[in-house]
């Protein structure tokens, strides 16, 4: 049988236990497994493309390993996985496009040469140590942020960003996925629901390309009244703002009715008249902006 070229592989890795569900040793023992894997496989991952990996506690030199052993590398994902509560993940790959970390216990992502990263997770830091990041990004989505928590951190993006033309956050308590035990969630250093505060760098920024706000799970409160109004005061050529109910999930239906009973009723406007109280609410100059998309 004749040889045959792949052009493009990916991987997506994932373990025997749900993460709710595993202990601290079995996220070392799943890390530990694939550590074995790629030993064993190198040349199967030297031309790697993709890779997702779902529930794993590395070594501190184990990811720096992984990517140098995947050399084709384009895109990693890593779900709840880190080296240990606060720890720090160092990146280096010079062929990496987009990184994507969620739930995991790092306590800071430092990018150290990414020459064609496009994708990024970053920490709300002071913009002016992100700008030579981030000066030529262009699309931001910042997902599964927790309702009832100030969204005011966010337009940090925007001060790093100076490129940016199309902001989308989505705001939901995605209960099908949370660690919900109090006892699972002390014992692997989840903490609870807090407000991140940040103050602005520039106390008179104004970004000149953002054009589109897109915003996924609006309450009509007062913390989305004045996110909404912070960025249009900051984005002086805005075009558009996309207002959508919460995003839905056919497997949080099958929730525990005690926790179903926390998931509060939405309250996004559906009549010509709630949404006239939203805008009037809103006070822009310019309420044709706004556009109610649910």
């Amino acid at each position: 049988m004749a040889a045959r070229k792949v052009d493009a592989a990916e991987f997506e890795i994932t373990t025997e236990k749900a993460y709710k569900i595993s202990s601290p040793d079995d996220l070392v023992r799943f890390g530990k497994q694939f550590n074995d894997f790629i030993g064993a496989c190198p040349d199967a991952f030297a031309g790697l493309r993709c890779l997702w990996l779902r529930n794993m506690r590395f070594g501190e030199l184990d990811i720096p390993n992984i990517l140098s052993t995947c050399k084709l590398l384009e895109s990693l994902h890593l779900t709840y996985c880190d080296s240990g509560i606060h720890s720090v993940l160092q990146v280096e790959h010079a062929l990496l496009v987009e990184l994507e970390v969620d739930y995991g216990q790092f306590e800071r992502i430092e990018l150290i040469c990414l020459p064609k990263l496009q994708r990024i997770w970053v920490l709300p830091e002071c913009p002016k140590l992100l700008t030579t990041m981030l000066s030529k990004l262009q699309h931001v989505n910042l997902d599964n942020l927790p309702e009832g928590c100030d969204l005011g951190w966010t337009p940090f993006i925007l001060e790093a960003a100076p490129s940016l033309k199309a902001l989308c956050i989505t705001v939901w308590d995605h209960w099908c996925i949370m660690a919900t035990d109090k006892e699972f969630r002390k014992e692997n250093g989840f903490c609870e629901k807090a407000d991140v505060k940040w103050k602005p760098y520039a106390a008179a920024f104004k970004h000149k390309n953002l054009a589109k706000l897109t915003i996924y799970g609006l309450q009509p409160d007062g913390n989305f009244m004045r996110y909404i109004r912070c960025v249009v005061e900051a984005a002086v050529n805005m075009i558009e703002i996309s207002l959508h109910d919460r995003k839905m999930c056919g497997r949080c239906g099958d929730l525990d009715p005690e926790i179903k009973d926390k998931v509060c009723p939405s309250r996004y406007p559906r009549t010509a008249e709630e949404r006239k109280r939203a805008v009037e609410g809103l006070g822009l100059a310019s309420p044709a902006l706004i556009h109610f998309r649910s």
